[in-house]
């Protein structure tokens, strides 16, 4: 069995420790994550969670798998807005500085385009919320995992530019761990 960093997690030889750097967002991120994608050995939210203090994360698929994180919502009631290009969604450039700094809560769903499409429509609660979603132009640099969708984000990235829209927080730190992420992948394991 190979040696596992005890901080990161990830192998030895892939420890991405050194690329960390702390990033202390205001506004509280909770992370809904399919099971298949929490298993991903590419998962970003694993990166998200070495470097953000205000970060949570829920695996499963449907509302009874998110119950203790339904619990905590209505005993715990904040600005919360939800990323994620439903139908109703608004754009979330578009939306004020002064709108924006409101939110104190942000979710994200962590899986391919088609699980988080579940995601969504197995969790009607959600709909209580704002949906927003990032600008079509924003553009990605995980490279290393596909998408047959042109603007396709990771789940750090979407975070990082959600945060930057939310509480104008520099993505810089979250993108560069990420490209330092990438690399390491590169060097040890080939690319198909």
């Amino acid at each position: 069995m190979r040696q596992q960093c005890s901080t990161c997690h990830y192998p030895v030889k892939t420890c991405i420790c050194h690329a960390v750097q702390p990033v202390s967002n205001l506004t509280e991120v909770i992370v809904l994550q399919h099971p298949k994608e929490s298993l991903h050995a590419k998962n970003t939210v694993r990166l998200l969670q070495l470097a953000l203090t205000k970060i949570s994360t829920y695996v499963g698929k449907s509302a009874d798998d998110f119950s203790p994180l339904r619990h905590k919502l209505s005993t715990d009631p904040k600005p919360t807005a939800v990323f994620y290009p439903s139908p109703d969604s608004s754009a979330i450039s578009a939306v004020t500085s002064r709108d924006t700094t409101r939110i104190t809560r942000v979710i994200f769903i962590d899986s391919s385009w088609k699980q988080a499409f579940g995601i969504w429509q197995n969790n009607p609660w959600l709909n209580q919320f704002t949906f927003y979603q990032l600008p079509a132009e924003t553009t990605g640099q995980y490279h290393i995992r596909q998408s047959k969708l042109q603007h396709s984000l990771s789940t750090l990235e979407a975070v990082a530019y959600g945060l930057y829209y939310v509480e104008q927080l520099d993505p810089k730190p979250l993108v560069d761990l990420l490209c330092a992420f990438t690399q390491r992948w590169q060097t040890y394991i080939p690319v198909r």
